[in-house]
């Protein structure tokens, strides 16, 4: 008798059928991945962006000794466009729709889906003009804003 060296029909369809729980959980585990990606990329973006706007602004700030903030447009969906005027001549403006911050007409950051603005006083044995900003950076997605990134900060005015 011959020794037949080969595979029977029920091995071959529990062989693929192993192949194919493998490559499924692969590709679940994959898209797991691509989608985690997608999100650290966003979010680092996010910070970019924000990165952006503060290095021009602490710049600005350190020159000027006082700033107007003009009251917000609200558009017809409740979202509010604000604008920072500097003494030194600088022009910040946050335009909701568009989702960016100009500095006197240039475009600086982007996806911000959060901007408010507020001025302060501070008189403690100087008097010091502080601005109070929030901002939070993402996607705005289907009219829900998707912020992954922050902040508030406190801006002190030239003082001396």
């Amino acid at each position: 008798m011959k020794c037949e060296k080969g595979i029977t029909l029920a091995a071959l369809i529990i062989y693929v059928i192993m192949f194919s729980l493998i490559l499924g959980v692969l590709v679940s585990l994959s898209n797991y991945i691509y989608d985690r990606m997608q999100y650290v990329s966003s979010d680092s973006y996010s910070s970019e962006e924000f990165n952006k706007f503060n290095i021009s602004f602490i710049k600005d700030i350190k020159q000027s000794t006082d700033a107007r903030i003009e009251p917000p447009e609200y558009d017809s969906t409740g979202k509010s466009d604000v604008t920072i005027i500097l003494s030194n001549g600088v022009n910040y403006n946050y335009i909701s729709n568009e989702h960016a911050i100009y500095r006197n007409k240039v475009k600086i950051a982007e996806k911000i889906s959060v901007f408010s603005a507020e001025k302060m006083e501070v008189n403690k044995n100087v008097k010091k003009n502080v601005i109070r900003i929030m901002i939070g950076t993402g996607r705005d997605n289907a009219g829900k804003n998707d912020v992954n990134f922050g902040k508030t900060i406190k801006y002190v005015l030239k003082y001396w």
